[in-house]
């Protein structure tokens, strides 16, 4: 009697746990720079990951591809390309105009501007990623800064709708990562999440791939190592999963790659030796591979567009290239024209930074090396072309 009462017991317990079980949960994990020709040439969960496609990289560098992959939408839809573009008018940088007095080899640290950046950020009260660079003091007040606010919460990228905002009009029990946390702080708060039982959806962000790859290159021992580590990581996640829910699917998604230096230009030098004054003729944004011109005095942009087609291992972007890539702005907001460097050609100095990095991206999403990647559990019907598509992959399995 006591033994039937037990097996009664147990079968009991089995048929509850199963009814509040979540029956799935999807889970889409983001590794930045992990690029098509990364995982093409490193071992990475092959058995557990074994449908594979190679995406487009959004044109642009990780703040143009991020709120793509968030919103599915281009450049020229949801206004991120670069951090600095031209808005004098509405600068928060006007009072940078008294600094450019300030010794430089004080104020030009990277580690006074990082101290400086979070400073601004606070009290300017932004919530995104903000960062100085190398932007001189004189020069900010011509600009104004994209990412004021979070990306990944609702009404991060409005009037654009993110990924935050749909989970929250399906009303689905969803977890994002707080990009601000180390990568084992996310997957352990993801962790927390799946032994609650109650996830629909989940984004897991990590980013140090990117940091190591601009350091020791894709071709460096200790990208695999690093690869290893995601991948123990990985199957302690799914672990856990298969604890708490009847079914899972895992994918694995970036939003580009990462090109060996070849070759560093000083674009800088090349287009101040014209002589034309800075801020009454013209607006130059020197990213690490592209430059963007504003042209206030019309007689100058011929000759200075004459000089940028002279630079080393660069192209100027055609307006049909400006369309492909949905970059095509009607009020031209990241630049009248771009210089766009070769694939591997670094601008040194560049507003970014004074020194060129090992590895670098924001090339042409036409290069190799640009190609991110998407792998999961199981196949799609309509894989990705392009990191935008990410988005629509999301949303279809919000659905499932």
């Amino acid at each position: 009697m006591k033994i039937s009462i037990y097996i009664f017991c147990i079968m009991l317990f089995i048929w509850f746990r199963g009814d509040i079980m979540k029956k799935k949960v999807s889970i889409f994990m983001f590794i930045d720079a992990f690029g098509w020709e990364i995982q093409k040439n490193h071992t990475f969960l092959e058995e557990l990951l074994p449908y594979r496609y190679p995406a487009k990289m959004q044109f642009g560098y990780s703040c143009t591809a991020i709120p793509t992959i968030l919103t599915g939408k281009t450049p020229v839809e949801h206004k991120h390309l670069s951090f600095y573009y031209y808005n004098p008018k509405e600068s928060p940088f006007k009072m940078f105009k008294v600094l450019k007095f300030l010794p430089g080899f004080i104020f030009d640290r990277w580690r006074f501007r990082h101290l400086f950046s979070k400073a601004i950020k606070k009290m300017k009260g932004y919530t995104g990623y903000f960062e100085l660079y190398a932007m001189p003091f004189d020069r900010l007040p011509y600009f104004d800064y994209i990412e004021k606010k979070d990306l990944f919460v609702p009404n991060g990228l409005a009037p654009t709708k993110n990924l935050a905002d749909v989970l929250e009009e399906k009303k689905l029990n969803y977890h994002i990562s707080n990009w601000r946390l180390t990568e084992d702080e996310n997957i352990e708060a993801l962790m927390s999440d799946i032994r609650k039982e109650e996830l629909d959806f989940a984004f897991l962000y990590t980013a140090k791939l990117d940091g190591l790859l601009h350091s020791v290159t894709k071709d460096g021992s200790e990208i695999q190592a690093k690869l290893d580590w995601y991948a123990e990581k990985i199957k302690l996640l799914v672990a856990e999963v298969k604890k708490h829910y009847e079914d899972y699917s895992l994918f694995i998604m970036s939003d580009h790659g990462m090109t060996t230096l070849t070759h560093e230009v000083d674009v800088k030098k090349q287009i101040e030796d014209l002589g034309y004054k800075f801020g009454k003729d013209y607006v130059a944004a020197y990213d690490s591979t592209m430059v963007h011109f504003w042209f206030l005095n019309k007689e100058c942009r011929e000759p200075i567009l004459k000089e940028a087609k002279k630079v080393p291992h660069s192209s100027l972007i055609s307006e049909a290239d400006k369309v492909r890539f949905g970059i095509n702005y009607a009020d031209n907001m990241y630049g009248d024209e771009i210089l766009l460097m070769d694939a591997g050609t670094q601008i040194v100095p560049c507003d970014m930074g004074r020194n060129s990095l090992p590895g670098m991206h924001g090339f042409s999403p036409d290069h190799k090396d640009s190609d991110a990647s998407f792998m999961g559990t199981e196949p799609l019907n309509t894989p990705p072309k392009w990191v935008g598509d990410f988005f629509r992959i999301m949303t279809e399995y919000m659905d499932k």
